[in-house]
């Protein structure tokens, strides 16, 4: 912007103030300067007016008109402070210093001495020292040939003096072919006065909307007009000092047209004064100030009032295109925000519902079924299966209030399902009192036999801290554990869920009823499972088990090398005991409200797979294989509805059919798992008491 401000020197200085016009609308408190130009007529020296309400800034101009004139114009200045005064004026006084600027004439080139080295026949160049001369432009004074004036300096070589002012001379008419009547038709917009401000020509519509002006001999334009900007009195004087600056002349409400209103923004004018030198006048060529198509509305103008030669038209055009277009930006900004905040929302809701599937469902099954995909029943070569019941359930439920069974099992529960997330297993259902996990399902982990022991280790002390309702003492747990092949697959449509099915449930439930309170007991095959160094396990010895004959079974007591903090989720370091839940029941249809959650402070237990999954991979696994007779299988589990007095229906029966002891030990061909998948971290923070149909 600033190299296309002038084609010289004298008129980029002269525009400055029309480009800080320019910026006074976006900076609405900016006080720029004012610059004007003249020529000294004994010397053709430019002589520039530098005015400004911050004093003592004038040396910091002296830096910026040289840089302009030699990056610009390439031309060398010096300028000269002539006077420093300070002049009053409406908004307070103002700097006012005068320099003088001359060019500086160029130095030719110092000389250069050629010699030639004969031994290696080469040429070299060097400045003679002698005749070089440095030129300190303090020490010449400016009457030295040094410096030459704007007129005068036409050195060869040198550029064209229209850097610094321009020496076109124009050629003038001996008249002026153009009426007086076709003057101010087409330049509607322009006020000619004298010295007095006594106006002698107005255009049209100039005399439109200012009948009494038009009418007017002796009153001054003062009585109907007031400056805006810049701010100087109504002195012929102070507006030659800036007549370089935009002049802003607003209409006062008393002289405008009858019908204007008092709602109505005042009429604003914006132009230039040109100082008629011959006939003692001044003319203001002016135009409405508006930007857009309100502005013109709202001062009862239209775009037929503005001459086609007048850029407000395009700058008003331009302008309402513009404010289109940023409204329209707007608009879509606002849509694109709703639409983020609507994703936003959209992402909330579906990971409530993921949590919600996965709660019912294992993480990659639930992901399969989302995706519109079939979930194929899976084989599984050798998993762990938990079974866990209240002892003395059934009087429990025949001496409480239903609400009260309810919030007992809800705080076991919450207790048990984050048990679940600290040891990586897959809650399976819950039935009245009865608990089901599995562990090495849906993805097979060779520590699947570790993490039920230790999450069976972590229920019987989790259950000390919920206390019987009837005897206010903790309640007391029976677990159960078996090992071995199964088969899973979801079943249903309306309430899907991911059941199990095989010998190893049933024994795995049969270890459960076949328990001792307080106790975890394993079958042999579990035992085997385990890695045995890190659990102190003790021998029960042979029990004879409903459907299975005599089985030998374990104890698991401990984990040797895990503290109990960390089997229950919780800090290494903390030896603070959990809080007990604050559970509050105000009826059959109160809303349970726990202050702990138990499940956001869940640490998950680490477990090294990778150290065994070579081995794992390697062992043979018992296949799972159709039963050799129907005759030793067990009845179809049955469900009791709710008693009267408030119990809950006996615990499901076992599930399958009963196998054979020997498929258990069985060697037979091994079926190929992927065991490159991640454990998976199950996601569970709400379980729903359900029946495997």
């Amino acid at each position: 912007m600033l190299r296309v401000l002038g084609g010289n020197l004298m008129s980029f200085l002269e525009n400055l103030d029309a480009l800080h016009s320019y910026l006074s609308f976006s900076y609405k408190q900016m006080e720029a300067p004012s610059f004007r130009c003249e020529t000294r007529e004994k010397d053709n020296a430019l002589i520039l007016h530098y005015y400004s309400h911050r004093k003592g800034l004038h040396p910091i101009v002296v830096g910026i008109v040289r840089a302009v004139a030699r990056e610009f114009f390439d031309s060398d200045i010096k300028i000269e402070v002539l006077d420093k005064t300070h002049e009053e004026e409406r908004n307070g006084k103002k700097e006012h210093v005068t320099f003088a600027i001359f060019e500086k004439k160029r130095q030719p080139p110092p000389p250069t001495i050629v010699t030639t080295d004969q031994n290696k026949n080469r040429k070299i160049e060097y400045m003679d020292p002698i005749k070089e001369d440095v030129v300190d432009d303090k020490n010449i004074p400016i009457e030295s040939p040094e410096y030459q004036n704007v007129e005068n300096n036409r050195t060869a070589g040198s550029r064209s003096l229209v850097h610094l002012v321009s020496n076109f001379k124009p050629i003038y008419p001996d008249r002026l072919w153009l009426s007086q009547e076709v003057f101010c038709e087409y330049f509607p917009y322009h006020i000619v006065f004298d010295s007095g401000l006594r106006p002698l020509q107005l255009g049209l519509h100039i005399q439109r909307l200012l009948p009494k002006l038009k009418h007017s001999q002796d009153d001054t334009l003062d009585s109907f007009f007031k400056i805006i900007h810049p701010q100087i009195d109504w002195k012929l004087a102070s507006m030659r000092k800036f007549i370089n600056m935009q002049f802003v002349l607003e209409t006062k409400r008393s002289v405008i047209t009858k019908g204007w209103g008092d709602d109505r923004p005042m009429l604003q004018l914006r132009g230039q004064m040109i100082w008629m030198e011959g006939l003692d006048a001044m003319l203001y060529v002016c135009s409405p100030r508006v930007a857009s198509l309100k502005e013109l509305e709202d001062r009862c103008l239209h775009l037929s009032d503005i001459p086609q030669h007048d850029v407000t038209r395009d700058l008003i055009l331009f302008n309402h295109q513009r404010l289109a277009e940023i409204e329209l930006g707007k608009q879509l900004e606002q849509k694109k925000e709703e639409l983020r905040n609507a994703l936003n929302d959209l992402e909330a809701e579906k990971q409530k519902t993921d949590m919600l599937l996965h709660s019912m469902l294992p993480r990659q099954v639930a992901d399969q079924l989302r995706d519109g995909k079939k979930v194929e029943a899976g084989e599984f070569t050798i998993v762990t299966i938990l079974f866990s019941d209240i002892v003395s359930f059934t009087n429990i439920c025949a001496e409480c209030r239903p609400i009260d069974i309810v919030n007992m099992l809800n705080a076991l529960y919450v207790r048990f399902d984050k048990l679940t997330s600290v040891h990586d297993v897959y809650k399976v259902e819950t039935i009245g009192d009865a608990y089901m996990v599995v562990g090495g399902i849906p993805v097979p982990v060779p520590s699947h036999a570790d993490r039920i022991a230790n999450m069976a280790l972590g229920m019987t002390v989790a259950c000390q801290e919920v206390m019987s309702p009837v005897t206010r003492e903790p309640i007391k747990i029976r677990v159960g554990i078996h090992s071995g092949p199964v088969v899973a697959g979801v079943v249903g449509r309306k309430m899907p869920r991911y059941c199990l099915f095989g010998d190893t449930v049933n024994t795995a439930s049969r270890m459960e009823s076949h328990g001792l309170p307080g106790k975890i007991h394993i079958s042999s095959a579990s035992c085997t499972c385990m890695k045995v160094d890190d659990f102190e396990i003790s021998e029960r010895g042979e029990i004879l088990v409903k459907g299975k004959g005599t089985m030998k079974t374990y104890f698991v007591n401990q984990n040797k090398t895990a503290p109990i903090e960390v089997l229950l989720g919780k800090s290494r370091r903390s030896s603070t005991p959990e809080k007990k839940d604050s559970i509050k029941s105000e009826g059959a249809g109160s809303v349970l409200k726990f202050e702990h959650d138990h499940q956001a402070d869940a640490i998950p237990m680490v477990y090294n797979d990778a150290e065994r999954m070579s081995e794992f991979e390697k062992t043979p696994q018992p296949r799972l294989t159709t039963a050799a007779s129907e005759s030793t299988s067990d009845p179809p589990p049955e469900v009791d509805a709710q008693s009267p007095n408030g119990s809950v229906g006996s615990k499901r029966a076992s599930i399958g059919s009963t196998r054979s002891r020997q498929n258990e030990v069985a060697t037979a061909e091994t079926r190929v798992t992927d065991f490159r998948r991640q454990p998976r971290r199950a996601d569970i923070h709400n379980s729903r008491t359900c029946v495997i149909l």
